[in-house]
């Protein structure tokens, strides 16, 4: 456990909220009584310049073992035409590299728009591998000096460097961001993009704190960072996917503008007050839940990926959940970690008449078409009450008390 920032090395770190220990969210379980190890998480933010962080992450070798985290080639991506519309506004382009290309979904449609050479970097074999199939030159290695040195060597350097939902991850800033600036042009275009925590912040969401991202990011923070190693931000772009995505382009520049300090204080502000408001959040919701079972409602979650795993078991709500669905095949029979709910498929809600809340943990573009689908096949009362931003969470509790009505 580290007793420093990671972006400006200070030491005054003020505790936000401790979720306790953890089971890691994406492994999910054979059986109800398969054994799990746990791991501390808490979050913590900088009294020096904001950035809100884990400190102490899962070793990499035991978080990503015999863990395929392939997520472009099933995660609908809504904004991904805008992204590119926006990178390709800045060119033309010789080439391009992605730190963390993934299946190289977002570089092969960089190629399709006319960006020559396209290579990645990509540490996992299987999404290295789907990359290549599209035929891009793809590196399997974390980003580090030696890797880059070695495309600049067979590529030279790059007009544009960009990475995807990637340094949230990284436990090493200065790493990420100086080796963007090794391989960058001096003239060339850094496009990065990232969950946005601010949403989360607002409205006390603690499905985005997932042990896979050790840094949470707000666009102050971001900026400073990279004012740091010389890059500016020209062009900040937000999405309501996910959580909520911060996507920025940024040049290399001599003189380099910091935040404005009203709002990185602001951001210090939302994170000294976070831990009250997911617990003020926690409360109105069990409040609701064991009303509703009381009066006779039947309480399941609908989606058991990260963010569902997240907020279950960081906010102790198994015993008020019947079971979890969800639609993905192969997540079906097993049972969610740590909560060790067991997973059925959604055709289960039309199987009974009485009353059923919803509790769901899809990203928001998502929550229409899965409402639209149980309400479809369910005849029965439902009650929907979201639990991600960037939808204010706390605004569907009321809907609770009226949940069991019809019982």
């Amino acid at each position: 456990m580290t007793d420093t920032c990671r972006l400006c090395k200070g030491t005054d770190l003020e505790p936000m909220i401790d979720l306790d220990r953890r089971p890691i969210a994406h492994r999910l379980l054979e059986s109800r009584d398969e054994a799990e190890d746990t791991y501390p998480m808490a979050l913590h933010f900088c009294r020096d310049c904001g950035l809100i962080q884990g400190l102490d992450p899962i070793d990499p070798e035991i978080l990503y073992t015999d863990f395929n985290y392939n997520f472009s080639a099933w995660k609908p991506e809504p904004h991904l035409e805008d992204e590119i519309d926006a990178i390709m506004a800045q060119g033309p382009f010789a080439n391009a590299i992605e730190f963390g290309c993934n299946d190289g979904t977002f570089l092969k449609a960089l190629a399709d728009r006319g960006i020559p050479v396209c290579v990645g970097i990509e540490p996992n074999p299987v999404s290295g591998s789907m990359a290549r199939d599209k035929g891009l030159g793809v590196y399997k290695s974390w980003v580090n000096k030696g890797v880059c040195d070695k495309i600049i060597a067979e590529h030279g350097l790059f007009d544009l460097v960009l990475s995807r939902q990637v340094i949230e991850h990284v436990p090493d800033l200065d790493n990420f961001v100086s080796c963007i600036n090794r391989l960058l042009k001096k003239d060339g275009v850094l496009f990065l993009d990232m969950p946005d925590f601010e949403p989360s912040l607002l409205v006390g969401d603690c499905s985005a704190v997932w042990e896979e991202h050790v840094s949470y990011f707000t666009e102050p923070v971001l900026r400073n960072l990279l004012a740091c190693h010389g890059l500016e931000i020209t062009e900040v772009r937000k999405y309501d996917f996910s959580s909520g995505c911060l996507a920025v382009i940024a040049r290399a520049k001599e003189s380099v503008t910091l935040a404005d300090d009203g709002e990185t204080k602001r951001v210090m502000d939302l994170a000294g007050a976070y831990g009250g408001a997911v617990r003020g959040f926690e409360a109105g919701l069990r409040e609701g839940l064991a009303r509703a079972r009381a009066q006779g409602a039947e309480v399941v979650l609908y989606g058991v990926g990260v963010r569902g795993c997240c907020t279950l078991n960081g906010l102790d709500l198994s015993g008020l959940v019947d079971y979890a669905v969800d639609d993905q095949p192969e997540r079906q029979g097993k049972f969610m970690p740590g909560c060790r709910l067991e997973i059925r498929p959604s055709s289960v809600l039309s199987e009974g008449s009485g009353p059923v809340v919803c509790l769901l943990a899809v990203n928001n573009e998502n929550e229409d078409k899965v409402e639209a689908k149980i309400r479809e096949t369910a005849d029965r009362p439902l009650t929907f009450v979201t639990l991600c931003s960037p939808k204010d969470i706390n605004i569907p509790l009321a809907a609770l008390g009226r949940a069991g009505d019809a019982a």
